[in-house]
Formats: C-alpha cells, structure tokens, sequence
C-alpha cells in the first residue's frame, strides 16, 4: 500500500512538473525498473483578440513513462480545447523522435499537456518544439529556456513553413528569449509601408497618402526591435543543436548504390527488355508501313497509330541510354513502356486489316486471350512463396504488377462496351506486358540471397500496421492542407493506394504491404513538397533514401526495390524534380520497412557539442535607458543596501518556489491522474 502510494506521488510530480531540464524520476520494485521524463518548452502562438492578432506563449510539457503497459500511445491534455491538427502533431513528432534517434516508441507512452492565453492553438506550428522536447524527454537532454521556436513538423523530419512569426518575436520577447529559430526559407516578411506626398498645386498643398506592401528581413526586424538573434533551420537536427547542444551524426554512404550482386541480377534482364523492345519495334513499324489506317474527320487513327509508334522508339532510345548508363532498373522500365506502344500499334495495324465485320471479333478475341494470359500470372503471383526479406519484395512486385494488368484488363473491356476500340487495343496491350513482366520479378529473386524469415503471420501483421500508418498519414496531411488552403494530388494518389491495399491484404499480402508504404510516402511528401521542390528537398531526400539502403545493407539485406526506384529517381532528377523525389521517397519508406520487419529499432549515438553562443546583441533603446539607471542607483545605495538586497532575494525566491509547487501540482491533467490511478497495479 505504501508502495503505491508512493508511486502514484512521484507519478503526480513528474507530469506536474515544469522544467526547462528533463526531470526523471525511476523506480525499482523487483525486476521492474520503471521512469518517467517530463520536460517543458515555450512554444510561441498567435491568438485572435478584439484588435487583432497577438503573439502569446503556450506552455507545452511532454512526459515519457516505460513499463509493461506501454505501447506507444500518444495523450494529448489541453487547457483550452485545441483543433484536432494538434493531435496529429503530437503523434507526428513522437514518430520523427523515433527515426531520428533509433528508439523503439512502442516502448513508451507520451504525454503532452498544453497550457496557453490563447483562446484556439493551432497545432502545426508548434510540431517542431514538440518534436524537440519529445526527443529531450527520450535521451534525458535540457533544453535552453532562452531559445524559441516556431515551425510544423514533417515526416523526414525537416521543419515546414508557418504564418504570424512577426506576432510570436514579440511574445518570444516577453518570456526573456534571446535566439528565436524560425524555418528555412521564411527571413523574410511582407509589411504594408505608408508612403506620404506634399503636391502643391498653386497655393494649395495637396497631400496623398499611399500604401505599398514592401519585403523586410526578420533577422533585422527582431535584433534592432527585441535585441533577439534569428535562426533559420531546415530540419530538427538544427534544431537540436541550438536547443540542446546535442546532435546526430547523420551521413551518407560512399559506395555505389548499386551492388556486384545487384548488377548481376539485374543486368541480364534489362539486356533480355531491350533485345525484345528492339525486335517488337521493328515488327511494329513493319506492319504500320503495311496497313493502310484511317485519318480523316472525324477519326484521325494514323496521326494517333503514328505517334505511339515514335513514343516506342523514344522510349526505346532512353532504355539503350540507361543500359549505356548501368541503371539497369530504368532501362527496364523504358523497355517496357516501348513494348507496350508497339504491342498496341501491332493490334491497331491488325485490327485495320480485317474487313469491318470481322474487327469486333478479334477484339473479343484479344480480350480472351489476355484475359487467360493474366489469370495464369495472377495464380503464379498468388501462389508464389515469400520465405524472407528477399522473395517478400520480389513476390510484392510481382503481385502489384498483376493486379496492374487486372485493372487494366477491366478497363479494357469497359472501353470495348462503350464503343471505344482504339482505347480498348491500347488497355489490352499494357495488360499484355504488365502480365508479361510478373515472371521477370518472381524468377529474379534466385539472383539474391534470401534473408530473414517472413513468415505468412509475420507479413499479415506488418501489411495491417503499415495501412494504419498511412491512414494517419493521409487524415493529418489532408488536415493541414485544408487548414492552410491548399491541396495535393498525392493525397489522392495515397487514398486508392489505402483501397487497394485494404482489398489486398487477405489474398496478395505481399502487394497490400507495397500498395500501403507507397499510399504513406505520398501522403508524407503532400506536407514536405506542399510549397514546392527545390534542389535542397531533392538532396535530402536523396540521402535520406541512400542512408536507409546503407542501414538496410549492413543488416545483411539487399533492398532490391529500394535500389530500383532511388536509380530511376537518378534518372527523372534531370526531367522532373517532383516525379524524382516521389520515387527518393518511396525508395526510402521500403528500406526503413524491410529493416524493421528483421531487427527492432537500435538507439543511435549522439555528440554534445555544445549550444554555440547568441551572436552580439544589440541593445533597444529601453533597455539603455533601464540599464542605465540601474546603475545609477546600484553605484548610489551598493555599500548601504548589500544586505537588504539579499534579505529580500532570499524571502521573494523562497516565496516564488512555493507558489510554483503548489501550482504544479496542479499543472496534470486529471485524465492523465486517472489514467495511471487505473494502470498503476499493472506496472
């Protein structure tokens, strides 16, 4: 009984305790060793008063607890009620807390309690402090009570834009805070600047007021108004360094993406695409030489027959480039594409042959064909087995790729009942090769050595999480969108991946997996690319996909599908920054996955350096004026006064520290009180 009691009083402390320095309390009852972190950090807001926007600061405090109870869970306790994006920033940032420092968050339940003058908090922005001191919180770091920050929090970790910095200075200013970090890119701010002109015309004065919006420099607004030093910084990384002193030595590999094992595999294949690429080309433009096609109003069939036929030679020219190249992967996919145009002008060319009566036939004919041409790749994918990390990717390939020719199959036959056959012919020839392509995939898994064992159980469970996890990634990215008026077809992408992943899980667990951790690289990138991709967003998540092939490399793992897609992203970075930093992304979601899947996440290690000094800090003329009578008075009454002064320092700081205990001890939420009060005997 004493025991408990005991435990639920140091409970009590640790969450109700507000502290700039982590506070951790650990209790030793048997083998059961169990703590709790709590810290406190500022977090500067904007609230709606009667005059307008005022910059206010909110109080967040994130408490960390271990024990057999835990799971991962994320509570959020608010005074007042917050919009629902703060719970999503709470649960984003114990997630980027995990990444970045290689804890296994399922180990811990977070707590964060919210307290502002702010009548609504809008949770973005606050997303990176969150993310800082749920980082602090897990590695027992303080944090620098002088330095602020404001900035959403993305998926990889970078810090995103928000609104009313200007507004969150001044309240930043009132907390005493001397460094101020605000997210890359935003050193700017646009001000409305009064322009007054005297005309005289005759003996008349005629003055002419007028506004101009004007671009001025943050950093200088906030050293000559507060005397505070302004800090852009792209990612929590940066973060950390000038709240904690701590960072994380991040760095990318060296070698080749491409593995000896890899080219071998790979190289054969691309070699077997491109001598058949080639051969249906010419056969191709053989028969469109010999058929006579249409092209009048209103059907234009040569000009269309004629186009596809020179997108399957560009095609065929970039697959030779790649191979040229040794990005094997990419000179598959253009083989591919130019096997699809020719396959579709061979059908166009032979259907125009036929006499008008026989036409609808030989489509029905083509339709049945490729129908059991797919329904036998769609049992030699369902049926084939996934015994490790390795046959898991290329079975997940394998399956997507003919449920890809299902769906166009459907589509095809769609277009035939609608009357539109050209369409049909096309739908029908990439069902053809899509279907094709399953035997290069399940057959190239004898190249690699297999790893790990994945188990059927194993591979139902982790499908199932990973469509959660994009699920949440698509409500909060859709969220903050909305809440910042804007939209993204990525979200869109990432809700029919989320259909078909859920469709899949039971008969192609394999491609459920994929179609999810596809649906979560989307739905992540929405909030990362939302104000565009600029060479440093490409460069990021270029290394971050090369870093997690790297991790997954030294497991012992060949990440064959996250090489794929980080060489074909190589080959789009010239073409189309948005396409490649797509395929970056998804490269990366598959090598973090295929590691967790063998090996828990293991802590990385971090360096102190130290929290590097305010640069000169340019006095405000209040401030010289405060100063300097406070010298005044200190050189007037210092041999008189000494003792009074620290009579009156002792009262007034033992006074201030009392007040502040009993006033947190009422700073927890009850929910929280209740919540362990039940859990306690658990423990």
């Amino acid at each position: 009984m004493e025991k408990t009691k005991l435990l639920a009083f140091l409970l009590i402390v640790a969450l109700s305790t507000t502290s700039f320095n982590a506070i951790a309390i650990k209790l030793n009852e048997g083998n059961i060793s169990i703590f709790y972190r709590s810290i406190s950090v500022f977090a500067p807001a904007v609230a709606q008063t009667s005059t307008g926007y005022k910059g206010v600061v909110s109080t967040v405090t994130v408490t960390i607890h271990n024990g057999s109870t835990c799971s991962g869970r994320v509570f959020v306790e608010t005074t007042p009620l917050t919009q629902i994006d703060m719970q999503g920033s709470a649960r984003l940032a114990v997630a980027v807390a995990g990444a970045l420092t290689g804890m296994d968050t399922s180990n811990y339940d977070f707590f964060f309690v919210i307290r502002t003058d702010s009548p609504v908090i809008g949770g973005p922005s606050a997303g990176a402090v969150m993310t800082v001191a749920t980082i602090a919180a897990l590695e027992g770091w303080d944090i620098d009570n002088k330095t602020m920050m404001t900035g959403m929090i993305n998926p990889d970790g970078s810090i995103g834009p928000v609104g009313g910095i200007i507004a969150k200075l001044e309240a930043a200013y009132d907390v005493g805070a001397t460094r101020f970090l605000i997210p890359k890119g935003q050193g700017t701010y646009t001000d409305i600047e009064t322009v007054k002109t005297i005309k005289k015309i005759g003996n008349t004065k005629i003055v002419e007021i007028s506004q101009k919006l004007v671009k001025r420099n943050v950093s200088d607004y906030a050293r000559e108004k507060y005397g505070i030093e302004v800090v852009e910084v792209a990612d929590i990384n940066e973060a950390l360094y000038y709240m904690t002193g701590h960072v994380f030595n991040i760095t990318t590999s060296e070698h080749p993406i491409t593995t000896e094992e890899y080219i071998n595999s790979m190289k054969p294949l691309a070699q077997t695409l491109l001598k058949e690429a080639n051969e249906s080309y010419i056969n191709a433009s053989k028969e469109y030489n010999e058929t006579e096609i249409p092209n009048q109003f209103p059907f234009y069939y040569d000009r269309q027959i004629s186009e596809m036929l020179k997108e399957s030679k560009d095609a065929l020219d970039a697959a030779v480039s790649s191979y040229k190249k040794d990005l094997f992967y990419s000179s598959t996919s253009k083989s591919f594409l130019s096997l699809i145009n020719s396959r579709f002008v061979t059908y166009a060319c032979t259907y125009f042959k036929k006499k008008s009566d026989d036409r609808e036939k030989y489509l029905q004919d083509l339709i049945e064909q490729c129908n059991s041409f797919v329904n036998e790749k769609s049992n030699l994918a369902k049926n084939a087995e996934v015994e490790g990390i390795t046959s898991l990717q290329c079975v997940g390939a394998a399956q997507k790729r003919v449920l890809d020719a299902k769906d166009q199959l459907d589509s095809a036959i769609k277009s035939y009942e609608n009357g539109d056959y050209l369409n049909a012919l096309y739908k029908l020839a990439y069902a053809a090769e899509r279907a094709k392509s399953v035997g290069w995939w399940v057959n190239i898994s004898n190249g690699f050595k297999e790893y790990g064992n994945v188990t059927n159980e194993v591979l139902g469970d982790v499908g199932e999480k990973y469509i959660e996890s994009a699920q949440q990634a698509v409500v909060y990215s859709s969220i903050i969108l909305q809440e910042m008026g804007k939209t993204s077809d990525l979200i869109n992408d990432a809700n029919n991946l989320l259909t078909k992943a859920r469709g899949e899980i039971d008969e192609y667990p394999a491609s459920a997996l994929f179609e999810a951790l596809e649906a979560l690289s989307k739905a992540n990138l929405a909030l990362e690319i939302v104000d565009g991709v600029d060479k440093d967003k490409l460069n990021r998540a270029k290394d971050a996909a090369n870093n997690a092939i790297t991790e997954s490399r030294k497991l012992g793992i060949e990440p064959i599908l996250a090489v794929s897609y980080y060489e074909y992203a190589e080959t789009l970075s010239n073409e189309s920054a948005y396409n490649a930093i797509i395929f970056y992304k998804y490269s990366n979601i598959i090598a973090g996955a295929l590691r967790l899947i063998i090996k828990p996440p293991s802590e990385k290690k971090s360096i102190y350096v130290g929290i590097p000094p305010v640069s000169k800090r340019v006095t405000t003329s209040s401030e010289i004026s405060r100063e300097t009578l406070m010298l005044f008075y200190y050189m007037l009454l210092v041999a008189s006064v000494t003792v009074l002064i620290g009579l009156f320092l002792g009262i007034a700081i033992d006074r201030i520290s009392s007040s502040r205990k009993r006033e947190e001890l009422e700073y927890l939420p009850r929910s929280v009180r209740e919540f362990y009060k039940k859990q306690g005997r658990k423990y």
